[in-house]
């Protein structure tokens, strides 16, 4: 007689078989380990703000739990969230919003991702489940008619085997602009979070840009398990630190998307995220990327193409000022790698008020 297989434990918790406890006590010593990581990154940043003019709120909009296919408690990636020194957490389960009343009871804050047509959703902001339809523009409409934050989640796939077809990423072209989308996902990853699959979604992004779309990018863990949590982050340039104010400052683009490096790209008064209009042009770009670990490269991409190189070979801070060609019309974007290889990239600058759509 065959033996049934013993089911795993983060199975029965969410049956109802066993107490979440029990769980969280089978990846106690992975969760210390993770936590020594993050903990090191959060000091890192800490040193790297002395170094940055701007106020910035550090969090992750995209991660899961035991209500969806994650494999902790809302409380541990709580704990997770607290000890990487991130500002916000948004738990974004699938299937519904059935983790609600634990984010509540600890402090994180609600989101949802289901699967739509061609992608799927992130949401932010919404207290209760959003059904799609079989119209992926329909909709992210619907989401911002009912006040919630919407965004594409890995848009060319995730690591290590999942790659989306041609048609697939064809699809973000039918989306109306501006919309937000991942850069980085830090799917299956620990410790760092950039893989192939982020190259091909940065790849995907210029193109986007290059159509006269404005595209804001995101840096999200998307981590079933809580030892991600940390490894990848938004840096948010918002005035406050509530879910409003988190929101609103993401949807304008006002961001960067990072593993460490902290960027701004500004001219003038313009922002990331912001357009620049012709006559702004008279303002050159200004160009601040700080790492207190040292930096190995920054990168100016404008038109989908790299403009500037600096090689700061340890160097903690690049700062440069950039004249504006009449040649760039569209957008431009600074990208840094520190001495670890860790990346940055910040939101376009987005040129010719009139070319760009969204």
């Amino acid at each position: 007689m065959k033996r049934r297989p013993k089911l795993m434990p983060e199975f029965k918790a969410r049956q109802g078989l066993v107490q979440p406890n029990q769980t969280e006590r089978r990846w106690a010593t992975p969760l210390r380990m993770a936590r020594h990581v993050v903990e090191d990154t959060a000091k890192r940043v800490e040193a790297s703000k002395a170094l940055f003019p701007w106020r910035f709120f550090r969090g992750d909009c995209h991660c899961h739990t035991l209500h969806s296919d994650g494999i902790g408690t809302v409380r541990e990636s709580a704990e997770m969230a607290r000890a990487a020194g991130l500002d916000f957490l948004f738990v974004t389960d699938h299937w519904g919003v059935t983790q609600a009343p634990e984010c509540r009871r600890e402090g994180v804050w609600v989101g949802q991702e289901p699967g739509a047509q061609h992608h799927h959703l992130g949401i932010l902001g919404l207290d209760h489940a959003f059904r799609p339809t079989a119209d992926l523009a329909a909709d992210m409409a619907a989401v911002r008619r009912l006040g919630g934050t919407v965004f594409i989640p890995h848009p060319a796939g995730w690591w290590p085997k999942v790659v989306y077809t041609q048609e697939r990423r064809e699809a973000l072209w039918t989306l109306p602009a501006p919309f937000l989308m991942e850069v980085i996902n830090g799917a299956a990853n620990l410790v760092t979070a950039f893989d192939y699959t982020d190259e091909m979604a940065v790849a995907l992004w210029d193109e986007l840009l290059m159509s006269g779309r404005r595209i804001h990018a995101m840096g999200n863990s998307d981590a079933h398990s809580p030892h991600a949590i940390g490894i990848v982050w938004n840096g948010v340039l918002a005035p406050r630190g509530d879910q409003a104010a988190i929101r609103s400052a993401l949807s304008a683009g006002h961001s960067f998307a990072s593993e460490a490096p902290l960027l701004n790209l500004t001219a003038g008064r313009t922002r990331m995220g912001d357009r620049l209009s012709c006559g702004g042009r008279k303002e050159p770009l200004v160009a601040t990327v700080a790492d207190s670990r040292g930096l190995l490269r920054v990168r100016l991409v404008a038109d989908g193409k790299v403009r500037r190189t600096w090689h700061l070979n340890g160097q903690p801070v690049c700062r440069k000022t950039i004249p504006i060609p009449a040649a760039w019309r569209r957008y431009a974007r600074l990208e840094a790698i520190s001495l670890d290889g860790r990346r940055g990239y910040s939101n376009p600058v987005y040129l010719d008020t009139e070319r760009t759509r969204g």
